[in-house]
């Protein structure tokens, strides 16, 4: 069984956020994320995006603001 629990990681411990229905001592294993920080030179992630799209003729922003509607809405 996998139960989602939100916790506070405090003095060494994590602390459920809600009451849990678990017997005392029971072993869990908890699954922490890796937060991804944004680039110092790219915090928007912009550049990145435009080197990986490429193929958008114009660039990423090109394509995303002046011809919002036309990628959008093709027929």
């Amino acid at each position: 069984m996998v139960t989602a629990v939100k916790a506070i990681y405090e003095d060494g411990v994590f602390k459920p956020k809600e009451p849990l229905q678990l017997e005392e001592r029971t072993e869990v294993e908890v699954l922490i994320p890796i937060t991804s920080q944004p680039d110092d030179d790219d915090p928007t992630g912009f550049t990145a995006a435009d080197e990986l799209i490429g193929f958008i003729k114009g660039g990423l922003k090109e394509a995303v603001g002046e011809q919002h509607d036309t990628h959008l809405y093709r027929r």
